[in-house]
């Protein structure tokens, strides 16, 4: 199928003679995009300042106020291309709609007389940039909130603004690049095949394609064989370092330290050489065996979220995602954990994880006070921090196709230590010493804690301190991603 269209690159003086074209238009005839494993996918953001928007109305010149705003948008240049159409005449097509497949962001507002615009989405295919749609009647939005409900159903970032200055508002969110853009992860393990998280729905492109990160999978026997080359100085110094800021040293032994320091060095080399975002191991695949192939990661991970970078636990690719997002977006470091419990009549969720950040309150703050202790009671050595209470937390996942974010503010409040309970009474020798929680334990108060037991997005969640609603909303409409979130986004008082 095909629409009648007539292509005009928009200049202040050119704007008003687009009206006297519109009898001319020429037909660009509509056609899908290739098949592709994710349809409505984002391609790449351009780079630089400059966006190409598409502007898709019938008459061009009653829309130049609009037009103007758009390009006084001071974040980016924008070049409009106004193409008049007429949906009442649907065509049998021919060539591709190029100019609108090579745009960056698609904006459209209806004719102010028709009754059609069903075909449209159908008809221009599997468009993999955003789309803003302004109707021309706002007390009348029913064929535009149709419009954008089915390019949603065709896998498009169709959003659907309620007023001119909304329309800019949603053009602009669609002109930033995607929060996690060209940023680039190292997992070590078998690709999307964790021991306890894997996630064989996923693989490097439907990543890239929905939120712009690339992920690079390689096997753990590679740091192993890097780990003898580590600077021995480095190592001493790095652990020196965790035993003088440490409240206390217990079950952790200096060999425990320095093995772990000397993987930290070795990781930080690597994120520094080859400019990683994130840098994971499948840790779950050694840490209870009792000849681990690497140190145990958790000092590593803890001292490399406090430099700024993710570094999820256990593999876990969705939840690495979600940690890129909310440290990019608080500037802080982030504790990846475990909703190990809620409880529905105190409105609370008990979070817990063996690595936990020093830098919580974020970069310049006093770090949280720590103990070393071993894993589990199993060797190796992990940090116990003591959490603040009473503070404005965010807690938040991608589900597993990532489709979906939840988002929950919650209040972090006193509880008792229970982080010493053995994990079986009565234990045989072999399990003697251990313990059956992580180190770390956390308990947050939430509201509205039924929908967050039914929303809990996987086996980990990732929490930063303070509160980020608005950012976040933004972050995700830009990657087509939906909230799920209480219907009241304040964190419960005091």
């Amino acid at each position: 199928m095909g629409m009648d269209f007539k292509c005009v690159h928009v200049g202040r003086r050119d704007f008003i003679k687009t009206g006297t074209l519109a009898g001319m238009a020429a037909t660009l005839p509509v056609a899908g995009l290739a098949a592709q494993e994710m349809r409505g996918a984002l391609k790449p953001s351009p780079q630089g300042r400059k966006r190409r928007l598409v502007f898709l109305t019938d008459t061009p010149p009653a829309y130049e106020k609009i037009v103007e705003s758009i390009r006084s948008i001071k974040e980016y240049e924008f070049e409009v291309t106004p193409l008049v159409f007429n949906p009442q005449k649907i065509q049998e097509a021919g060539n591709s709609i190029r100019e609108i497949k090579e745009a960056d962001i698609l904006f459209i507002i209806l004719p102010r007389v028709t009754n059609r615009s069903g075909h449209i989405p159908a008809a221009l295919g599997d468009l993999d940039i955003p789309i803003v749609q302004l109707p021309v009647n706002l007390d009348l939005i029913m064929l535009e909130s149709d419009m954008v409900a089915a390019f949603r159903a065709r896998g498009a970032n169709a959003m659907l603004a309620n007023s001119p200055a909304h329309a800019v508002e949603l053009i602009k969110i669609a002109a930033a690049p995607r929060i996690l853009e060209g940023k680039k992860a190292v997992i070590y393990g078998r690709p999307f095949d964790s021991s306890s998280i894997p996630a064989p729905n996923l693989n490097e492109d439907f990543i890239y394609k929905r939120t712009g990160a690339r992920i690079q999978y390689r096997p753990i026997t590679d740091l192993k064989s890097m780990l003898a080359g580590v600077s021995e100085d480095s190592a001493r110094k790095e652990m020196e370092r965790w035993k003088k800021e440490a409240v206390k040293v217990t079950e952790a032994a200096d060999q425990a330290i320095l093995d772990a320091s000397r993987l930290y060095v070795l990781l930080r080399s690597i994120v520094d050489k080859e400019g990683l975002s994130l840098i994971s191991i499948d840790c779950l695949s050694f840490s209870f065996s009792t000849n681990p192939v690497l140190p145990y990661p958790c000092l590593s991970f803890t001292r490399l979220r406090d430099d700024g970078f993710a570094a999820p636990c256990e593999a876990d690719v969705c939840a690495g995602l979600s940690s890129m997002v909310l440290q990019e977006i608080s500037q802080k470091p982030s504790y990846f954990c475990n909703v190990s419990s809620v409880d529905e009549k105190k409105s609370s969720a008990v979070l817990r994880h063996c690595v936990a950040p020093l830098k919580l309150m974020g970069h310049g703050k006093p770090q949280l006070p720590y103990n070393l202790r071993d894993y589990h009671g199993l060797g190796g050595v992990t940090p116990e921090v003591q959490f603040p209470m009473g503070i404005e937390v965010t807690m938040g996942g991608f589900n597993k196709d990532l489709s979906n974010f939840t988002l929950w503010p919650g209040r972090t409040i006193s509880r008792i230590k229970d982080t010493d309970r053995p994990s079986f009474e009565n234990a045989p020798p072999a399990y003697a010493k251990m313990r059956r929680y992580c180190s770390n334990h956390l308990e947050v108060t939430v509201k509205d804690m039924g929908r967050f037991l039914q929303s809990i997005a996987g086996c980990h969640h990732v929490m930063v301190a303070g509160s980020y609603p608005d950012e976040i909303r933004k972050a995700m409409m830009r990657m087509n991603v939906d909230l799920v979130t209480p219907s009241d986004l304040g964190a419960p008082g005091v």
